[in-house]
């Protein structure tokens, strides 16, 4: 039988077990530690050791337990409050990481390790203030503590205070001149600055250090200034939560290459956020279109809206019986399709909001004034860009226009500004109930068709707004995301958007000045328009849809394309209110809409022989060809009437 060690020799076995393990001899170490223990189970320096042990093993729960055990037996344990702090932190479990170290740091206010600790998981609860301080007192105690001002950078860049940001990384390259991590930093507030050759030179000096997130960056960069074949290829380097994009997502099946093969089952991803999964869900629409069964996954809360489209097998997860061919994370589809600056894929609208739902809220939200729907706060997880977004009071400019009304679509986090606003501001809120259940967007997607514009900062209802072919703005800041490249007003993801930036960073009162000047015109018209509802042919209103819709496909300046989608708005909605619904229709309209491209072609090419003055053999060719695709446009016209019984059918006679 086994003799249970002297607690008197317990002091000289974790001793011994601390030096074995430092010595790299780590099974005998254990062994040590574990007989020290077994003679004084209540060893607070042995159960630190132990749960150091452990962490270094994997084994992260037994760990913690070790060192609750230690400062249950020892309050005042430095060690074992910075150990415990720097596991939650991994865990991303950041309030409990923060009150281990705001222990620490209490009990030894000198310690410079304590106070950097303390900044990296303020950063990560987004109080960029308090971490930027931290930072600076670790630098103050240890002045050449590069990790301490690589975290003040962090924290100042997030601050949007991009030049003392700038600072700081040069000052933790000056500590460490081999710190990837720094030169990464440096990267991203030159980028901010609009320094690109600078940024791409700092990029590639991270990436020479080994850091793999320096390749994502670059690739962003890429985007930013409109080189795609580049930038995507960089971009699949990006990183999710810590890790890379496979092994985040697991690599389950192989690759999906891009190339269509119908009846491939391919799993696509979300990867990002919810305006990343809205803006590339055209390419899974794409994808079904032709021919591949696409599944996407992403979180149940967004089916309802995406099912809008149709086609894309929705899930939030993957049944244990279940293959597929290929997997893709969404926003590697941009990459897949070759996507260039100009071959962006713009199926405009490519979702759509619910029929009753639509009659629902533009009941709520009124036919009077000129309607701006208005979003002012991004996402309120500080991993988030908290610089995209501004104060609700910001808007102020726009909501004195004359006969403007702005009306709220901002959800959670921001509408607390609601209750804050200037005197004389005023925004309307929809209520309790909007978008209250558990399907993300449907109230706001129907909301949005009722509203005369829309107005966000840089988030999911951006992406939104444009999916629905909406007319927005957005206000950007300086350093804007890459998605919106550099120096453009307009988009090539959404062609029914406007962009306006910020000339300054932080500030905003120039980007809503200018909104209100650009708006206010359309206020103005919006006073004093009034539509004129004259009866007429049900066959007529079908054709005068598909021929707008031919017109958004091919005209390309947008203020025209702008008049054309407001047509088509009404007329859509004079169709949706008077009931125009037949199982025959779809085939109809379809016949009818290839007429009226066909003529769209044939007076094109009329025109071009006109302007030969070529009117030989092609052009009398032409002149008859009209005729006789008008007749069949009249005929499917006159079928549609007859199909609904139209007081108005159009009589044509010709000798």
């Amino acid at each position: 039988m086994e003799s249970r060690p002297d607690p008197a020799q317990a002091k000289a076995l974790y001793a011994h077990g601390t030096a074995l393990w430092n010595a790299g001899r780590r099974q005998e170490a254990v062994a040590m530690l574990d007989a020290a223990l077994m003679g004084r189970p209540d060893f607070p320096e042995a159960l630190c050791m132990g749960g150091f042990i452990l962490s270094q093993s994997g084994k992260i729960d037994a760990a913690l337990r070790f060192y609750d055990k230690a400062l249950k037996l020892k309050s005042d344990f430095v060690v074992a409050w910075s150990n415990s702090g720097k596991l939650l932190f991994d865990l991303r479990r950041f309030d409990e990481s923060l009150a281990a170290f705001d222990q620490a740091v209490a009990l030894a206010p000198g310690d410079a390790d304590g106070w950097n600790n303390r900044a990296g998981a303020l950063r990560e609860l987004g109080r960029m203030e308090e971490s930027a301080a931290a930072a600076a007192e670790a630098l103050r105690l240890r002045p050449d503590f590069a990790e301490a001002a690589l975290n003040l950078g962090n924290a100042l860049l997030k601050l949007d205070r991009v030049e003392d940001a700038l600072a700081a990384y040069r000052e933790a390259k000056r500590m460490r001149h081999d710190f990837a991590a720094a030169w990464c930093g440096e990267a991203l507030a030159l980028r901010a600055l609009d320094c690109f050759d600078e940024a791409l030179a700092a990029f590639e000096e991270a990436e020479r250090l080994g850091s793999n997130g320096a390749i994502g960056g670059k690739g962003c960069l890429y985007l930013t200034l409109g080189d795609f074949a580049r930038g995507f290829e960089g971009y699949e380097s990006r990183w999710l939560n810590g890790k890379s994009l496979k092994e985040a997502l697991g690599a389950r099946y192989p690759q999906w290459s891009g190339k269509i093969v119908r009846g491939e089952r391919v799993l696509v991803m979300k990867d990002h956020g919810l305006g990343d999964l809205i803006q590339f869900f055209r390419y899974a629409a794409l994808m079904a279109d032709a021919g591949v069964e696409t599944t996407l996954l992403c979180p149940r809360s967004m089916h309802r809206l995406l099912s809008s489209r149709g086609g894309v097998r929705l899930i939030d997860a993957i049944g244990a019986d279940e293959t597929f061919d290929a997997q893709i994370a969404i926003s590697s589809l941009p990459r897949a399709f070759a996507t260039r600056l100009d071959s962006v894929p713009t199926p405009i609208p490519y979702l759509g909001a619910k029929p009753l739902l639509k009659d629902k809220w533009a009941a709520r939200i009124g036919g009077s004034g000129f309607k701006i729907g208005v979003v002012w706060q991004g996402n309120s997880n500080p991993e988030a860009d908290m610089a995209r977004s501004m104060p609700l009071a910001a808007f102020a400019p726009l909501a004195a226009l004359p006969g403007a009304r702005l009306i709220s679509l901002q959800k959670g986090f921001g509408t607390e500004q609601l209750a804050t606003l200037p005197a004389g501001m005023k925004v309307e809120a929809l209520g309790d109930d909007f978008d209250a259940g558990g399907d993300a967007f449907v109230d706001t997607a129907a909301a949005m068709t009722a509203l005369d514009l829309i107005v966000t900062c840089d988030t999911s209802i951006a992406h939104l707004a444009g999916a629905l072919g909406r007319p927005c703005w957005v206000a950007l800041k300086k350093d804007a995301e890459w998605r919106w490249l550099r120096g453009r007003e307009d988009s090539p993801w959404y062609p029914t958007m406007r962009l306006f930036r910020q000339a300054r960073h932080g500030d905003w009162s120039h980007v809503f000045a200018g909104m209100a000047s650009a708006a206010a015109p359309l206020a103005t018209a919006q006073a004093t328009a009034r539509t004129i509802a004259i009866p007429g042919a049900v066959g007529e209103l079908i054709d005068k849809i598909t021929i707008l819709e031919i017109k958004t496909q091919r005209l390309a300046e947008e203020s025209k394309l702008r008049n054309v989608r407001h047509e088509l708005e009404l007329l859509e909605n004079a169709r949706e209110q008077n009931g125009v619904v037949h199982p025959r229709l779809d085939a109809l309209k379809s016949e009818l809409a290839e007429v009226n491209a066909r003529l769209w072609d044939i007076e094109n090419d009329i025109r071009i022989c006109e302007g030969r003055f070529d009117f030989g053999e092609t052009f009398i060719a032409l002149a008859r060809a009209v005729y006789r695709t008008n007749d069949r446009r009249a005929a499917l016209k006159r079928e549609i009437n007859v199909l609904f019984n139209s007081a108005i059918v159009e009589e044509k006679s010709y000798a």
